[in-house]
């Protein structure tokens, strides 16, 4: 997915198109990114490469995609220490301590987790020290110049990741707090300053909060409308997914699963986090990192705040209940009050705050260096009192190489998995095919999804789905339950009664779609009804049968990932089957459900929704696409006919009235409308209609004192003339 990030960036600079709307994804309608994690900021550190690859100078140095991804890792890495060094360096004075910091943060069991999980828009974690630094510079200096840069690094975060951007205003107004009422006595900033000198020196925090909320509105508000139109937004994962993704306090203290030496130990004692990926419950703080804040705590006139802003993030990285060691006694912590908040309430990683705790935890570990480093001159002179100047350089770099040698085995990552994708040579051949076209992988959304879009940036056609950081609302999937046995290789009984195969070759056509894949990894191949739908489509068998792979290098040699979620155990990823899709020599008008409805029910009651969703491809879901389905009709609701050119047919609906009463059916138009009496029980009505090329829009209104029940929907062509 961040591949493809880089890859949509570049496209949308070299088109002008929008960055934060894509018309690749989830075609025919497109895809708004605002709430996707696009992290432009990579693009921006790696704009050299990507220029590079447009130039016929590439042809020799053979960059690629993959290239600048892996460049924006190290890069925001390398950044990440780099930022904290000056951070650490402003607040101790001390070069020394200061390496040592960024070393912590660089090197922390958390950012190294997100390069394994693929979060590069979580790795590129170095604003958030740039930004606490330029806090710090304002709040001395007091001079416009200062507060616009620190409200400029504040904004910077929103173009790595909108979380991050949550954090450091979280963290701006923490530290404007801190500053105006922080008792003298815990090692204040302005210790010995009256209370006029410490609003003086709040102003310029919240002159930068001004600076960068101005710069964010825009991506604040088009953002939270599009919260809006997502319902999703603040309850995908389910009720309890906030807390599943929460800190356990046990989580602290036990180390990377990747660790070549006690990798296995750590697997075992986060054994209550079994079904997590490893990047959403890694956050060891680190022993070394601790041992040296702790020695930090005795030193260092600011050391207080560092010490509570450590605490105080990681109590919003525990999320809204205490957990420890997979115990819930039950007790809330107040992050469940900010998550209720506007806005703030899409925001679904507790654990993600750990990224700030770290960071204040580096500069106290800096002050631990720091006192490390006085006491040995204090023993020094006790024992010598005159050491030569080459001896306490020597012995600062032993110390300061010591503790990031320590720090570096603590969270050792060796080795470290990587992965590599075979991408089909017939991507290349689509590429080659003109002409403007779509692409259907299938199935849409399973863990083979984030692959698709890797192969949209060989072929560079839309894609029908698409895998976003939040799932949209996606139209076609909703009204055609032709679509939805595709995207989900299960079955889709619905009210609509045309034959799933019969239209299947009309609606790849109406939505101009190609290219059709059935990826077994999927489950494509385990449901005979996509088969036989894409041999229906295409007019006979697939056009390759090829096989994707996915290497994954150290798989079996770390530790951590025996249970890894990057499906690369296995020696092939899947078979592929690659369909052609062949227009039609005539097309038939299709159905299908537009807004209104209730859920489909079985005969017997159960939603369709809930059998589907608990079965696995281990059940013989086959009997489903023989059940009678219903729908009930309680208020005004919509039916979508489709059709590639103007028709005339006859709608049929099977219908199901507990009382006598009456149904209303208009289009959109208002041209066209029919009125049914109907009495008690099961009966079916028909109305004769004029379809224009597109899409009618049809109205039902029931007019009953109880809902009716819909058993059915089809439809005959009479003629191909509107008359």
């Amino acid at each position: 997915m961040n591949v493809w990030n880089l890859w949509w960036l570049r496209q949308a600079l070299l088109t002008g198109a929008n960055p934060y709307f894509t018309p690749m994804l989830y075609h025919p309608q497109g895809a708004s990114l605002l709430l996707h994690t696009l992290n432009p900021i990579n693009f921006l550190l790696t704009l050299p490469v990507h220029l590079i690859i447009t130039l016929p100078v590439n042809s020799v140095l053979k960059l690629n995609i993959t290239f600048a991804y892996n460049l924006a890792i190290l890069l925001s890495l390398t950044l990440c220490g780099l930022y904290t060094y000056l951070l650490a360096l402003d607040v101790t004075g001390s070069r020394p301590a200061a390496l040592t910091a960024g070393a912590v943060f660089a090197c922390s069991g958390y950012l190294l987790a997100q390069v394994m999980g693929g979060n590069t828009n979580l790795v590129a974690a170095w604003p958030l020290p740039l930004a606490i630094l330029a806090l710090r510079r304002a709040a001395r200096q007091s001079s416009l110049r200062a507060v616009l840069l620190a409200g400029l690094s504040l904004w910077l975060n929103m173009l790595a990741d909108w979380q991050h951007f949550l954090f450091i205003l979280i963290w701006a107004g923490w530290y404007g707090c801190w500053l105006i009422a922080a008792p003298a006595r815990v090692g204040h900033t302005l210790a010995p300053a009256t209370w006029r000198a410490r609003l003086r020196a709040g102003v310029p925090v919240l002159g930068a909060l001004g600076v960068a909320l101005a710069l964010a509105a825009p991506w604040i508000i088009a953002t939270a409308r599009a919260a809006l139109d997502v319902p999703t937004a603040a309850t995908e994962g389910g009720p309890m997914f906030r807390r599943e993704h929460s800190v356990d306090l046990a989580d602290l203290l036990i180390p990377s699963q990747l660790h070549p030496l006690w990798g296995t130990v750590a697997e075992r004692a986060q054994s209550y986090k079994a079904g997590t990926h490893i990047q959403t419950k890694t956050a060891y703080l680190g022993i070394v990192t601790l041992a040296l804040a702790t020695l930090g705590l005795r030193a260092g006139r600011e050391r207080g705040f560092w010490a509570a802003s450590v605490g105080v993030f990681i109590l919003l990285a525990m999320g809204p209940e205490l957990q420890l060691a997979g115990w819930r006694p039950g007790i809330p912590l107040p992050a469940a009050l900010l998550f209720e908040l506007p806005f703030v309430n899409i925001f679904r990683y507790p654990m993600r705050f750990i990224v700030v705790a770290m960071i204040a935890l580096a500069v106290l570990a800096a002050y631990g260096v720091q006192a490390l480093l006085a006491a040995g001159r204090s023993t020094t002179r006790a024992s010598r009192p005159l050491p030569t100047g080459k001896t306490v350089g020597l012995r600062t770099r032993l110390v300061v190489a010591g503790s990031i040698a320590l720090l570096i085995f603590d969270n050792l990552t060796l080795p470290f998995p990587l992965v590599g994708v075979w991408i089909p040579a017939y991507y290349q051949e689509i590429n080659r095919e003109p002409g403007a076209f779509a692409v259907m992988e299938a199935p849409l959304y399973s863990a083979t999804s984030p692959f698709y879009m890797l192969y949209q940036t060989v072929h560079h056609k839309p894609l029908v789905g698409g895998h976003t950081a939040r799932r949209l609302p996606y139209a076609i999937l909703d009204e055609l339950p032709v679509l939805r046995v595709l995207a989900y290789a299960k079955p889709a009984p619905d009210i609509i009664q045309q034959d799933m195969a019969a239209i299947a070759p009309s609606v790849f056509s109406y939505f101009n779609v190609r290219y059709l894949m059935l990826h077994s990894a999927g489950g494509a191949l385990r449901y005979s009804n996509m088969t036989r739908i894409a041999e229906t489509a295409a007019g006979g068998p697939p056009l390759y049968r090829d096989v994707a792979f996915v290497k994954a290098s150290d798989n079996r040699a770390a530790s951590g990932l025996r249970r890894s979620f990057w499906l690369g155990d296995q020696e092939a990823y899947g078979s592929v089957l690659v369909y052609r899709l062949s227009p039609p020599a005539t097309t038939v008008p299709f159905l299908g459900i537009g807004a209104g409805w209730d859920s489909p029910l079985l005969a017997d009651g159960r939603p369709v929704n809930t059998v589907v969703e608990i079965s696995t491809w281990d059940n013989d879901l086959s009997w489903l696409d023989q059940q009678p389905v219903s729908r009930l009709l309680a208020r005004p609701a919509q039916l979508m006919v489709y059709s590639s050119e103007a028709r005339r047919i006859r709608l049929h609906l099977r219908l199901e009235a507990e009382h006598a009463g009456r149904l209303q059916l208009g289009e959109l138009s208002g041209e066209q409308r029919a009125e049914w009496t109907l009495q008690p029980g099961t009966q079916t009505v028909h109305v004769d209609l004029s379809l224009r090329p597109g899409k009618t829009i049809l109205h039902l209104t029931p007019q009953a004192t109880a809902p009716l029940r819909v058993w059915g929907v089809n439809l005959d062509v009479i003629d191909a003339a509107t008359p």
